[in-house]
C-alpha cells in the first residue's frame, strides 16, 4: 500500500514539473519569468503615470488660483513637484526608447476656478491617492531596482500631498 502511494507521488511529482516547466523562450532569469513587467509594460505605466501627473499639475495650478495666499504658496510648492515629476518620468521614458505621450484630447479636466475651494481640493487628494496606488501597484511589478528607488520617492512625495490637501480640506 505505501509502495503504491510511493509510486503514486512520484508520477504526480512528474506531471507537476511538466506543467511548471517555462514557456518557450522564457529564461528562468527572466524578469518576466517572475511575473515582472516586460519593458513594453513599463514604458506604458510610465506614459499613463505622465499624463496623471500632468492632470496633477492643472489640479495644484486650479487650487493656488483659488486659494488665499498662503495655501497659494503650499500648493505651488506641490505644483512645482509634481512638473519635475514630468520631467524626471519624460527623461525616463526617453531613456527606455519611448516617445513622451501624446496628451489626449479626453483627458480629465480640472473644475474651474468657480467650484468650490473644497471640491478642488477633494478632486486633487483624490488624483493624488490615485497616482500613489499606481505606484505603490508598479514598484511590485518592475523588476528595475534604479526605477524602483525612484518610484518609491514619488510615493512618498504623493503619500504626503495627500496628507497636505487633507489638512486643507479640514
Amino acid at each position: 500500500m505505501q509502495k503504491a502511494r510511493l509510486l503514486q507521488q512520484a508520477d504526480l511529482d512528474d506531471t507537476i514539473q511538466k506543467f511548471a516547466s517555462s514557456p518557450c523562450g522564457m529564461n528562468e532569469g527572466d524578469p518576466v519569468y517572475f511575473g515582472y513587467w516586460s519593458k513594453e509594460e513599463v514604458l506604458n505605466f510610465l506614459k499613463e503615470l505622465l499624463e496623471s501627473e500632468r492632470i496633477g499639475i492643472n489640479a495644484f495650478a486650479t487650487i493656488g488660483r483659488a486659494a488665499d495666499l498662503h495655501v497659494a504658496d503650499l500648493v505651488f510648492e506641490s505644483e512645482l513637484a509634481q512638473g519635475s515629476i514630468c520631467v524626471l518620468l519624460k527623461k525616463e521614458i526617453a531613456m527606455r526608447g519611448g516617445t513622451d505621450a501624446v496628451r489626449s484630447k479626453n483627458t480629465t479636466a480640472m473644475p474651474s476656478v468657480k467650484c468650490s475651494l473644497q471640491r478642488v481640493i477633494a478632486i486633487a487628494s483624490c488624483n493624488q491617492t490615485r497616482l500613489a496606488d499606481m505606484i505603490e501597484e508598479a514598484i511590485l511589478n518592475i523588476f528595475d531596482s534604479k526605477l524602483n528607488a525612484k518610484l518609491m520617492y514619488l510615493l512618498l512625495l504623493h503619500r504626503k500631498q495627500v496628507e497636505q490637501l487633507e489638512t486643507l480640506l479640514t
